[in-house]
C-alpha cells in the first residue's frame, strides 16, 4: 500500500477517530508492520476505529485493494463488521465515495472491495481467497490454531497486514498465547479500554460504573480486558498461583506431610495421563503423557514406580477409567512385595464434612453440603483458598498456619509452571440445583475448544488426599 497515501488517510481522519489510537495506527500503516493486533475490553472503540481507518486508507489509496473481514459466525452479512463500516462511510462523510451492496462494499473510483465470511462454516472459502492486501479479524479470541494456519496465508503479497481485534476470554486461547504472551516478529500490540474511548455516551458510561461498583470482579474482565485465568471470574487467579512458587522459603517455614502423587489417569484419546508430586508439603513436579489403547495397566505401573522410589502415596481420580488404577496397585504391590499406598479420590463424589462450614475460618459460611455440589468442587475450593491464604501471606504480610501453605517449587522450571497455572486458572464455578460446581470439561471443550486441564486435576487430587472417602491397602501393610 501507497505509504504517502496511508499518511494522507491518518491525518484526515484523526478529528473522527480516537486519539488514544493514533500513534498506534501510524506505526501500523507507515511502519514495518506485518500484524496489528488491538484488544482490550467492550467500549473501548477497537472495532469503529478500525472500520473509520480502513474506510478513509481505501479512500486515499490511488489502487485496487481488496479487503478481507473475518468472524467466527456470520449467519447474515449484518451480522458482520460490514454494519460499522457503512457507519464509518457516513460518519466520514464519504457516501459518495462508496458503492454499498448487499453482500459488499465497493470503492467507487478505484474498484476497491470489502469481503466478509463467517470462519466456522467457510474456511474453505477463505484458504480460496486470494490477491488479499488487508485481512481483519473481528472477534479474534475464538480463532484456533489450526484456523489461523488455514487463514493466515491469504495475506501473501508484500505490504499486506492482517488486523486482529478482540476482547480476551481465556488465557489458554491461541491468540492470547501466541500474539499477546509470545508477541511475533513484525506484530504491533494495542490494548485500549473503555477509559480512552472519548466517544461514549453517558448511558454507556452509567452502565460501566453501575458495573464497577455491584460486581467489580466481573467488570474486570468486561471491560478491564483481562483474560480469564487472570480474572476474579476464575475458581484460581494467576497472581495467587505466581505467589505460591518457593511460598515456604519467602515465608521461612518447614512445611510437613505425607509425600503424594496426584494421578490423573487416561487411556486411549484426547485426554493425557497427568501426575502431579508433592514431597513433604512442596508441589516438585508436574508432568503428562498421552497413551495408546489399553495402555492404562503400564500406566498405573509407572505411577506406581515413582512413588514406591520417593516414599508417596498415590491419590488417584477414580471416574472413568480411573476406578482401576487401585486394583492395579494392589497387584503391584503384591507382585513385588511392596507397600505403595493409594487413595480413590472420588471426584463425583458426596463432599466431606456436610455439615461444617465451607469456609474454615468463616463460622458463618454455608455449610459443605450446601455450598458445594460435589467433593471435586469441594477439593478446588480447598487448594483455591490456599492459593489466596499464601498470596495473603506473601504479598501482604498477613500470618498463616504452615498446613495452609500452597508452595510450588521453582525448580519444577517456568514451562511447567506456566502449563500448570494455566490450567488450573481457567475452570470456573457453575451452579446445578444451588450449588458451586466446576464448569465441566465437556462444556470447556464444546464451547471454548480448551483442552482438558489433566495437571490441575492431578493436583487437586495430591492436594486433597484427606478428602478422600476410599482407602484401597493389603492385608500385610
Amino acid at each position: 500500500m501507497a505509504r504517502d497515501a496511508a499518511e494522507g488517510a491518518r491525518v484526515a481522519c484523526t478529528a473522527l477517530t480516537n486519539p488514544a489510537l493514533y500513534d498506534f495506527w501510524e506505526q501500523v500503516f507507515l511502519g514495518e508492520v506485518d500484524t496489528a493486533v488491538l484488544y482490550g475490553g467492550r467500549s473501548s472503540s477497537k472495532t469503529r476505529d478500525t472500520a473509520c481507518q480502513l474506510i478513509r486508507l481505501v479512500d486515499h489509496v490511488p489502487a485496487r485493494m481488496r479487503v478481507l473481514c473475518i468472524r467466527r459466525f456470520q449467519n447474515r452479512i449484518q451480522e458482520s463488521v460490514y454494519t460499522e463500516l457503512k457507519w464509518a462511510i457516513n460518519h466520514l462523510g464519504l457516501a459518495d465515495k462508496y458503492d454499498v451492496q448487499k453482500t459488499t462494499i465497493i470503492h467507487k473510483a478505484t474498484g476497491s472491495e470489502f469481503i466478509f465470511y463467517g470462519i466456522e462454516r467457510n474456511l474453505e472459502d477463505i484458504k480460496g481467497t486470494s490477491d488479499i492486501d488487508i485481512l481483519w479479524v473481528e472477534e479474534a479470541e475464538k480463532l484456533t490454531e489450526d484456523q489461523w494456519t488455514v487463514i493466515g496465508p491469504t495475506i501473501r503479497k508484500e505490504d499486506s497486514l492482517a488486523i486482529l481485534l478482540f476482547n480476551p476470554k481465556f488465557v489458554t486461547d491461541y491468540v492470547w498465547q501466541n500474539f499477546i504472551v509470545k508477541t511475533p516478529p513484525h506484530c504491533l500490540v494495542k490494548r485500549i479500554n473503555h477509559d480512552e474511548n472519548p466517544f461514549l455516551s453517558s448511558k454507556a458510561l452509567r452502565d460501566i460504573a453501575a458495573m464497577l461498583e455491584s460486581d467489580p470482579e466481573k467488570f474486570e474482565h468486561v471491560y478491564g480486558g483481562v483474560p480469564l485465568g487472570d480474572s476474579e471470574l476464575s475458581i484460581f487467579k494467576r497472581r495467587w498461583l505466581e505467589a505460591c512458587v518457593d511460598a515456604h522459603k519467602v515465608l521461612k517455614l518447614s512445611l510437613t506431610g505425607r509425600s503424594v502423587i496426584g494421578f490423573d489417569p487416561a487411556d486411549a484419546g484426547e485426554d493425557n495421563s497427568a501426575t502431579a508430586d508433592k514431597v513433604e508439603g512442596v508441589f516438585v513436579d508436574v508432568g503428562d503423557w498421552a497413551s495408546e489403547q489399553d495402555q492404562l495397566v503400564q500406566n498405573a505401573k509407572k505411577v506406581w514406580a515413582r512413588a514406591r522410589n520417593i516414599g508417596a502415596t498415590v491419590s488417584y481420580d477414580t471416574i472413568g477409567v480411573g476406578a482401576f488404577v487401585g486394583g492395579y496397585i494392589d497387584e503391584q504391590n503384591e507382585k513385588e512385595g511392596a507397600k505403595v499406598e493409594h487413595f480413590a479420590f472420588h471426584a463425583g463424589g458426596a463432599v466431606m464434612d456436610p455439615d461444617k462450614p465451607s469456609d474454615p475460618q468463616n463460622a458463618n459460611s454455608p455449610l459443605n453440603s450446601i455450598e458445594y455440589l460435589n467433593l471435586k468442587a469441594q477439593a478446588w475450593a480447598n487448594t483455591a483458598r490456599r492459593a489466596m491464604l499464601t498470596f495473603n501471606a506473601v504479598t501482604r504480610g498477613h500470618p498463616i498456619k504452615p498446613e495452609d501453605v500452597l508452595s510450588f517449587a521453582s525448580d519444577m522450571g517456568k514451562a511447567k509452571l506456566d502449563a500448570l497455572f494455566t490450567e488450573l486458572c481457567v475452570p470456573w464455578w457453575v451452579e446445578t440445583e444451588g450449588k458451586k460446581r466446576v464448569v465441566p470439561k465437556a462444556k470447556l471443550k464444546k464451547d471454548l475448544g480448551v483442552k482438558s486441564h489433566n495437571l490441575a486435576d492431578a493436583v487437586i487430587a495430591a492436594d486433597n488426599i484427606n478428602m478422600s472417602g476410599s482407602t484401597f491397602t493389603l492385608a500385610n501393610l
